[in-house]
């Protein structure tokens, strides 16, 4: 049951992470096949359109049986970027970021785990993508108009040019190129979906309404900090893979620690640029025998036994890929090879 709650842990870590909020889609049809310098630049406009457009708007996003509805209002400042993001639906709760600085913010009475899942969609610094160097991993596909809340789109289908990673449809606003729709399909299958359901690109956006609109006694934390008892050593490699698909570069690596020392995980972090997979790394007893694998929405976690000369040590993978890479990249971790 320990084992079990930690397993569960580092997946609500990769949600908090960022590693459930992505740009979303499946496979189409077409002739249109973009060059790979079309395809950048588009995955640089949409970038852009994230971090440079000013919007007021309602959306909803489902992953997995759940469904969201939430309202975001963004603001360019010069070069600082403020935003609010606002479930409309169930117990209260707002995101406020203002610069590099994310806060999760809750009336005073809520009773959940810190650990949460940020209702973010694709939306804020902290949980975008850096698509502008996606283009690599995925093959890109004009599909043609269409129109989404009122306004003029083009969509796209992203598919990928191997089995180890998801596909996906966009509908981006042809004037701005702000995403507007998304939908991410394995196979046939839809993963997670999001839409905006109204927006306003026109009118200028107050202070006020960037602000907290939940009155009263609240109760505030920074998802994407680490708690104050934890902390990342950086170190050199332990461990590395000896299979992981083409595109994906390693973005960090380090050991979690609590402040009294003890490992809490051997920690390394992948990205293609558009989606991302994490690797936990711990100690086991001897007697550890412990396999397991989940799925909610495009996010699985998979967890595996590897017996070494050093020992017994659990490997979690979690990230936005499919089961089978998932569980192929965790049979793929093995020791680093110390020099003699």
């Amino acid at each position: 049951m320990v084992r079990v709650e930690k397993f569960l842990s580092l997946f609500r870590l990769a949600c908090k992470s960022g590693l459930l909020c992505s740009l979303m889609v499946g496979s189409a049809i077409a002739d249109n096949l973009l060059a790979e310098p079309e395809a950048s630049n588009l995955f640089q406009r949409i970038s852009n359109a994230f971090r440079q457009n000013n919007y007021d708007g309602v959306f909803i996003y489902s992953h997995g049986n759940s469904m969201e509805s939430l309202r975001i209002v963004h603001r360019l400042d010069d070069t600082a970027e403020r935003e609010r993001i606002v479930r409309m639906d169930g117990p209260k709760h707002e995101l406020i970021r203002n610069g590099e600085e994310v806060t999760c913010v809750h009336s005073a009475d809520w009773k959940g785990d810190i650990n949460h899942r940020i209702p973010a969609g694709p939306f804020a610094k902290a949980f975008i993508r850096d698509v502008s160097h996606s283009s690599s991993g995925y093959q890109v596909e004009l599909i043609g108009p269409g129109r989404i809340v009122g306004r003029d789109t083009m969509r796209y289908a992203i598919k990928p040019k191997d089995e180890f990673r998801y596909g996906y449809q966009i509908w981006l606003d042809q004037e701005t190129g702000l995403l507007l729709k998304s939908v991410l399909l394995h196979g046939e299958r839809v993963l997670e979906r999001f839409q905006f359901t109204q927006i306003d690109l026109e009118n200028e956006i107050p202070d006020t309404e960037l602000n907290l609109g939940i009155k009263g006694e609240v109760f505030k934390h920074h998802p994407l900090l680490l708690s104050e008892s934890e902390t990342i050593e950086q170190k050199k490699p332990s461990w590395k893979l000896t299979w992981m698909p083409d595109g994906f570069v390693m973005r960090m690596q380090g050991i979690r620690r609590t402040h009294g020392g003890d490992m809490q995980a051997d920690t390394l972090t992948y990205s293609d640029g558009m989606t991302a997979f994490s690797i936990f790394i711990e100690k086991a007893s001897a007697e550890a025998q412990e396999q397991m694998a989940t799925q909610k929405g495009a996010t699985v976690a998979v967890v595996r036994v590897i017996k070494s000369n050093s020992g017994n040590h659990f490997v979690t993978v979690v990230g936005e890929v499919p089961m089978t890479t998932a569980k192929r990249l965790a049979e793929s971790i093995v020791p680093v090879e110390l020099p003699k």
